[in-house]
C-alpha cells in the first residue's frame, strides 16, 4: 500500500515520527511519506524506524501555500534533500509564528484571555504553530468549528493572511532542495471542478493527490484524466494524522474507485 501523506507531532499529528511508521506497517502500508507541515525534523526518525520495519520512506515535507483560490493551498515535496530544505522550513515556521501572534492579538482584542505562550504551549513539540492550537489556547476545544467560523476562517473576525509562500513560490523551493513538486488534496482546498483544473495546469507540478479520502468518485476520475493528459504522477494518501484524529485517523482510508492504482513520484 502506498501513502504519500501522514503526520506526526513535528506538525499537528498524534504520534512522534517513528510511532507514525509503526502504525503504517501494522496497516501493510510499503511505501510512506511522513510530510509533516513546513517542518522535516522527523523524516531521520521515520527513515529509521521504516529500516527497521521494512517500509519504504519518502523523504517529504507538505508545504502550505497561499494562492488566489486557496488560503491554504499544500503541496508537498518528495524526494527532498533535508538539509537543503531547512532554510525554507525555518522560514516558513517563523512567518506562522508572526501569523499567530497577529492572531492572538486580535482575539485579545475581543476579550479572550490568551497570548501567544498559551498557543505555543498547545503546540507541544510541534515546530509549526497553527490556528488548532490557539483555537484550543483560546479554550474552544469542545466548539472548534463554531469557533473557527467566527475568529479564524478567511473574512472572520481575527483572521490573518498568510504572506508566504505563494504555491509558485512553494515549488520553486521544493525544487531547489532536490524534490518533486505535487499538488495536495486538490478538492479539498478548491472545490470548483474548472478551478482545480486550471490551478493544476498553472502549477510546476509532477504530480497530482489523485486519491484522497475526501474525493468523490467523480473528482477523482477528473484529477485522474488530467495526471494522464499532462503525463503527471497519480500519488494517493490518507492523510493519517493519528489514531483518535476526528477525521484522518487511519490508513487504508482512500479509495482508488477502480480508476487506477496510485503511483510513487519518480526521484529526480
Amino acid at each position: 500500500m502506498i501513502e504519500l501523506q501522514s503526520h506526526s507531532t513535528v506538525s499537528d499529528g498524534q504520534l512522534p515520527p517513528a510511532e507514525v511508521v509503526e502504525k503504517a506497517a501494522e496497516a501493510g502500508v510499503d511505501v510512506l511519506a511522513l510530510t509533516d507541515h513546513d517542518g522535516v525534523a522527523g523524516v531521520p526518525a521515520a527513515i529509521e524506524a521504516g529500516r527497521r520495519l521494512g517500509v519504504e520512506i519518502v523523504p517529504a515535507i507538505e508545504m502550505s501555500s497561499v494562492h488566489e483560490y486557496a488560503e491554504d493551498l499544500h503541496i508537498c515535496g518528495y524526494w527532498i534533500d533535508l538539509e537543503q530544505m531547512e532554510p525554507a522550513c525555518e522560514r516558513a515556521q517563523q512567518e506562522r509564528i508572526d501569523r499567530a501572534a497577529e492572531i492572538v492579538e486580535n482575539l485579545r482584542g475581543f476579550g479572550f484571555d490568551i497570548t501567544l505562550d498559551d498557543a505555543k504551549r498547545e503546540a507541544g513539540s510541534a515546530d509549526s504553530i497553527g490556528r488548532p492550537h490557539i483555537a484550543h489556547a483560546a479554550g474552544a476545544a469542545d466548539n472548534m468549528g463554531p469557533f473557527f467560523e467566527e475568529y479564524l476562517v478567511p473574512g472572520a473576525k481575527a483572521f490573518v493572511a498568510r504572506k508566504w509562500p505563494t504555491a509558485d513560490q512553494a515549488c520553486e523551493v521544493i525544487r531547489e532542495a532536490g524534490g518533486v513538486p505535487v499538488l495536495a488534496h486538490p478538492y479539498w482546498d478548491v472545490k470548483e471542478p474548472q478551478k482545480v483544473e486550471r490551478l493544476i495546469r498553472a502549477l510546476d507540478i509532477d504530480g497530482i493527490e489523485v486519491y484522497y479520502p475526501s474525493h468523490t468518485r467523480e473528482q477523482t476520475a477528473h484529477l485522474l484524466e488530467l495526471a494522464r493528459e499532462l503525463g503527471l504522477a497519480a500519488t494517493a494518501s490518507s492523510d493519517y494524522h493519528g489514531p483518535t484524529h476526528k477525521t484522518f485517523r487511519r490508513f487504508g482510508a482512500y479509495q482508488t474507485y477502480g480508476l487506477g492504482q496510485p503511483e510513487v513520484p519518480a526521484r529526480p
